[in-house]
């Protein structure tokens, strides 16, 4: 922390100063950097959502792939060669797609 930073007074249960000290202690920080990465993590539970919902789709579109890959393997099995290509040309299009929702 910065000299500079506003400083003010807080009141805060004995309670909840101890276990902010404990956490403080634990990850080998001051407690006015352990509140206030807390407060930061705590405003920044939008990003967190957003980023949840951006796995949760990957991990879709990987469950597809693999099915698509999966399907096409025994489509060659059995010598489908166009429903093969098709089915990979599927797959494909899922590996697009979630390589351009997600940078």
């Amino acid at each position: 922390m910065a000299r500079e930073d506003l400083h003010f007074r807080l009141r805060i249960p004995e309670e909840l100063k101890s276990k902010v000290d404990e956490a403080a202690a634990r990850n080998d920080r001051s407690m006015t950097a352990e509140i206030v990465d807390r407060l930061e993590f705590s405003f920044n539970e939008g990003d967190r959502q957003n980023y949840a919902r951006r796995i949760d789709l990957l991990l879709d579109n990987e469950v597809r792939l693999r099915d698509a890959v999966t399907r096409a393997v025994s489509a060659l099995d059995q010598g489908d060669v166009g429903k093969a290509r098709e089915l990979l040309l599927v797959g494909a299009y899922f590996d697009r797609r979630a390589a351009n929702e997600h940078p």
